[in-house]
């Protein structure tokens, strides 16, 4: 009987705060991946296909799990989809710039295209984090071989220590041809990401 209970023993869970929680259909394979439309539709959206591996990590270095990750990004030619840009001629019908995925790992994978440089701003994708104890933060994610960094405002107004933590680095293309870029987002502590609380959403 001991031996029996013993085996009925769940593994202990994460110490909880405050949340948010999410419900488990609150994913969206959709939004996982925007390089492609939808299925069965063959129009795919314009641009370079890329895919952005990443690790949301602690103040420990451990890997943070049940974390929601949303993104929001320009197209191919540097422009949001979004009521502002209604009518615009380089909006792209099969692309739209808005994707969300529920990582319980601590990991995650986003497949995209890679955004345009919009006016003064090199390509990037604004990157919002919601977690257990953390309603909100959020960030900018930029890719260490575009030139555009070199002046984009705010990636030159941060320290380059900084500016690293916020860059993507290239790591070769996937067998789809895909191109490849790896960042690990530091969430609190010594290491911690820059994070824009009062970051206003482009394009909007």
């Amino acid at each position: 009987m001991k031996a029996n209970m013993q085996a009925d023993l769940l593994l202990p869970t994460n110490e909880d705060t405050v949340g948010p929680y999410f419900p488990i259909n609150f994913s969206d394979p959709l939004l996982e991946d925007l390089s492609q439309f939808e299925s069965g539709i063959t129009a795919q959206p314009q641009g370079v296909p890329i895919i952005l591996k990443g690790r949301l990590l602690d103040r420990y270095g451990e890997l943070a799990n049940g974390t929601v990750v949303e993104f929001w990004q320009a197209n191919a030619k540097g422009v949001y989809r979004s009521p502002k840009h209604e009518g615009d001629s380089d909006i792209d019908p099969w692309f739209w710039g808005y994707g969300r995925l529920r990582t319980e790992s601590g990991e995650f994978e986003f497949k995209t295209i890679m955004p345009g440089p919009c006016a003064d701003r090199a390509s990037n994708i604004t990157i919002t984090l919601f977690s257990d104890g953390i309603s909100r933060i959020v960030t900018q994610i930029f890719f260490a071989d575009q030139t555009g960094n070199a002046s984009d405002p705010l990636l030159q107004s941060l320290s380059c220590e900084d500016q690293a933590k916020l860059s993507a680095r290239h790591e070769g293309e996937a067998d789809c041809g895909s191109k490849i870029y790896t960042i690990d987002i530091v969430m609190a502590g010594e290491n911690e990401i820059p994070f824009f609380d009062d970051l206003i959403r482009e394009g909007e």
